[in-house]
Order: structure tokens, then C-alpha cells, then sequence
């Protein structure tokens, strides 16, 4: 009996899998049908209306989105395109009810948004309403303006129709590429004016004194003034900027391209809306107020000495043939031997140097930098540790000639008073001077501590001795 029984529902499991194979092999799924007969790229305009506004984009053939209404503004294209997208793209999950009785339960009565998209052929397709979403799935109710139906699409189409204007708008503020810029002007309201030129490939400061400048600290600041966007749109057609502080701005900073065009972009206050810590901005040539994130101004409120090439020296590792050096440890000299073999010579007594050691020693001259300047000229050597230095390193040419000199010190730092919560009991500090220039520079703890090493440990090491044999 129970071998029958279980006979019989090996069968039936035989036949409803048979079943289910032939049908899931062979059966043509239904194709979901799409809320608009239309497709993204012939879509010229779009109407967004809500209770509170009315928001509307075009755009002519091959031609990008503009804002025309409620202002007339250049639209975000990937904010846009996402939009027309989302439109053409919506498919109908299922009809929900073709003739309601009430459209309130839907959220239809009114809707949260009506869509309306005209093509380029100047038809405009039936309105698209749209409702609440389902209590149960990741569905929303809509209907179009030409049929009772209420339909189901997918829940996340509401709250892409969900825009405001600042959505849509553009948050770049400046268009430029760095490779065309000539000048860089930073002018403070302290009178206080930064002039930076491109000099070929490099680039040079020309007011307020002439100095060779830092191609990354210039190349950073111009980054920031052309990624820098927009993060809140304040007035577009202020009436007084003075509230801003707009109308003698902490700062300004102006970028003069090679074709003789100017960008500018002028800093006021800080925003006083609650809950924001953005900065007042606009162009010089326009009119609107924007707000930007804090530190794109701290990152162009910068002197000349910021921008200054911070080359504490620079030689020629091959043009050295001897290195003096003065450290905690004593006196010792590093002098090129023949065959490439350098020589550690401390007092009367010399000894074998290590070759890649020296080699990275003398490379670090290669080009030599500081942190930042931190005077020029220094006003004293003392506050800095550099009356009395850690280290004195001297490099001495071929020809017997000095090439530079540079000193080094470290100076413990007590905390300010009273301490920052968290603030070590004291830090150090490492400068430098040299030669080459009356400026002291900060230094990192790294390359100060690749340049103050003992004799020791630039003398070959001894090949181990192997043991005996037993």
C-alpha cells in the first residue's frame, strides 16, 4: 500500500516538473508595457508641476538642458538626462483599478506631481500623475491625465519626479581649464595682493616681490577654484549684497586666462542660516550669490610666502665630491674616493663608506624642500634652534668649491596655555636655513631625520664571518 502511494506521487511530481519545464523552456514572457510611448532622446521639454511650483527644462536639438522656468538658468545635464530618462523608462506594473470611484486613497486627488513632456516634434504626451506609494511592495500609484485607470509603476519614479530647482541647477561656478590660465590674482581686503604668472611650463611670482613659485601649491589652488561648486543658491538677483559681505569681499580671487578672459570669484561671510557653515560667494562678472563649502576659501586665503618655492637647496649629486658634516656626534667628512667608492673620514682615521647610504644623502639635495616658508628673511635665528643647530651639513664640489651649506635644528614646543583637550604635552619642530637664501623653512620630522645621522652609519658594513667547519 504505502509502495502504491508512493508511486503514485513520484508520478505526480514527474508531471508537474514536466509541466513546469515545458512551460518555463517554451512560454514568451508578456513584455511590461511602458507608461509613455516615447524615448529619452526625443524628449525636448519637461514640465514638473506641484503644489508649491512649477518647474520646467528644454532643450533644443543636440543642444544641452536649460532651466526656463521658475528662472532662466543652465541645468545640470546629468541631473536632467537622468530625469528624461526615468520618464521614458517607466513601465506599468499592473491596472490597479480602471475606473475608481475615488482617487484619494491613491494620493491622486491632487497628485504629488504631474509630469507633462513635450517632444520634438512639438507633441505633447498625456500628463503623468503621480500618487502615494503602496503600503505593501515598492510600488506607486499614477494615472495618465487621458485615461481613468489608476496604474502601478515601481516606487522609486515618485521620488525621481521629487525636484526642486536647486536640483537641476548647475553648481559650478567656474569653467576654465588649468592649462589655460596665464595668471592667477588673489587680493585680500587688507590691501594685501598675490600676482602669479605662468612662465612657460613653470610659474613665477610677481607681486608682491618676485620669487620662483610652488607649481603644486599654484596648480592646487586653481583646482579648487574650478571644482569648487555651489552648496546653496542664495539670491539670483540680489538686490544689496552688503548683508553678504559681498560688496567688499575678504577675498577675491581672479583667474586670466591666455585668450585675455577673466574669472573671478569674489568671498564674503560666513552663511548666518542655521545649521550652515558654507561661505558667501559670486562671480565678479555675475550677479547671483551662491554659498560654498568653507574650505575653498581657506585653500586660496593664502600670502606669497604660501606659494613661494619652498627649495631649501639644490645640487647636483654627481657635481659633489665632498660632504662636510656637524651633528650632535661631532665632525666627520663623506669625500668621493676613486672607482665611485666614497670614504668616511672622522679626525685621522677613515674608513670605507657605504655607497647607496652616501648616494641617498646626496640625493636628498637633489631638490631639497621645506614644508612651508616660515619668514624671509628670518628675523632671528634664535626662537628657531638655529643659533645653536642640530646639525650643519656643507657640500664642497669637484673644484673646491662651495656648493651650499644648510643648518637644522628641532626645538621642543610647550602647549598653549590653557591646553587644547587632547593636545600632546609638547611637540617638536624642525627648521632649517641654508645658504641659498636669508628665508628659514619648517621641516618634516622625516627629512630631518634623514639628513642628521651619525658617521657610523654611513661607513660599510663588515661581510659577516662565516663559522668554522666542524
Amino acid at each position: 500500500m504505502r509502495l502504491r502511494n508512493t508511486i503514485i506521487v513520484l508520478i505526480l511530481f514527474a508531471i508537474v516538473g514536466g509541466y513546469a519545464f515545458i512551460v518555463g523552456r517554451y512560454s514568451v514572457p508578456e513584455a511590461q508595457r511602458k507608461l509613455l510611448a516615447v524615448k529619452q532622446d526625443d524628449i525636448a521639454k519637461i514640465e514638473l508641476r506641484y503644489s508649491d511650483r512649477d518647474i520646467v527644462l528644454e532643450r533644443g536639438k543636440g543642444k544641452p538642458w536649460r532651466l526656463v522656468k521658475p528662472i532662466g538658468a543652465e541645468a545640470e545635464q546629468t541631473q536632467a538626462n537622468n530625469l528624461a530618462r526615468a520618464i521614458a523608462d517607466c513601465a506599468v506594473v499592473r491596472t490597479v483599478d480602471e475606473k475608481p470611484a475615488d482617487l484619494v486613497p491613491f494620493g491622486l486627488k491632487p497628485p504629488t506631481t504631474t509630469v507633462t513632456v513635450t517632444t520634438f516634434d512639438k507633441k505633447t504626451l498625456p500628463a503623468i500623475e503621480v500618487g502615494k506609494s503602496t503600503p505593501i511592495g515598492f510600488n506607486a500609484y499614477v494615472r495618465l491625465a487621458d485615461s481613468p485607470a489608476v496604474l502601478l509603476t515601481e516606487a522609486v519614479f515618485p521620488a525621481g519626479m521629487n525636484k526642486t530647482v536647486n536640483d537641476l541647477r548647475v553648481r559650478d561656478l567656474m569653467a576654465f581649464k588649468l592649462d589655460d590660465v596665464q595668471k592667477l590674482i588673489i587680493a585680500r581686503d587688507n590691501g594685501q595682493t598675490v600676482e602669479i604668472d605662468r612662465d612657460g611650463d613653470r610659474w613665477k611670482i610677481v607681486k608682491p616681490t618676485p620669487y620662483a613659485a610652488d607649481d603644486m601649491a599654484v596648480r592646487t589652488a586653481l583646482s579648487t577654484l574650478v571644482n569648487a561648486k555651489a552648496s546653496d543658491f542664495i539670491a539670483d538677483a540680489p538686490g544689496n549684497v552688503t548683508q553678504y559681505g559681498l560688496e567688499k569681499p575678504h577675498l577675491a580671487a581672479t583667474v586670466v586666462l591666455k585668450n585675455g578672459e577673466q574669472q573671478s570669484m569674489l568671498f564674503g561671510f560666513k552663511q548666518s542660516e542655521q545649521g550652515k557653515s558654507g561661505i558667501y560667494v559670486r562671480r565678479g562678472e555675475r550677479a547671483p550669490v551662491y554659498a560654498v563649502a568653507g574650505y575653498v576659501m581657506s585653500s586660496l586665503d593664502k600670502s606669497a610666502l604660501d606659494f613661494r618655492d619652498r627649495t631649501i637647496l639644490k645640487a647636483d649629486p654627481e657635481a659633489v665630491a665632498t660632504v662636510k658634516v656637524k651633528n650632535s656626534d661631532g665632525e666627520f667628512t663623506l669625500k668621493r674616493a676613486a672607482g665611485g667608492k666614497w670614504d668616511v673620514m672622522i679626525g685621522s682615521k677613515t674608513s670605507e663608506g657605504d655607497i647607496p647610504v652616501v648616494e641617498r644623502l646626496l640625493n636628498q639635495f637633489r631638490d631639497l624642500k621645506g614644508t612651508s616658508i616660515v619668514a624671509d628673511p628670518m628675523p632671528s635665528a634664535q626662537p628657531f634652534g638655529l643659533d645653536n643647530p642640530a646639525a650643519e651639513i656643507t657640500l664642497i664640489g669637484k673644484d673646491g668649491k662651495e656648493l651650499g651649506a644648510v643648518k637644522l635644528a628641532k626645538i621642543s614646543v610647550r602647549p598653549t596655555t590653557p591646553p587644547i583637550p587632547g593636545e600632546p604635552a609638547q611637540r617638536t619642530e624642525y627648521y632649517a636655513s641654508s645658504s641659498a637664501s636669508k628665508a628659514v623653512f619648517a621641516l618634516s620630522d622625516f627629512s630631518f631625520a634623514q639628513l642628521d645621522k651619525p658617521a657610523p652609519l654611513y661607513m660599510a658594513k663588515a661581510p659577516p664571518v662565516a663559522a668554522p667547519s666542524k
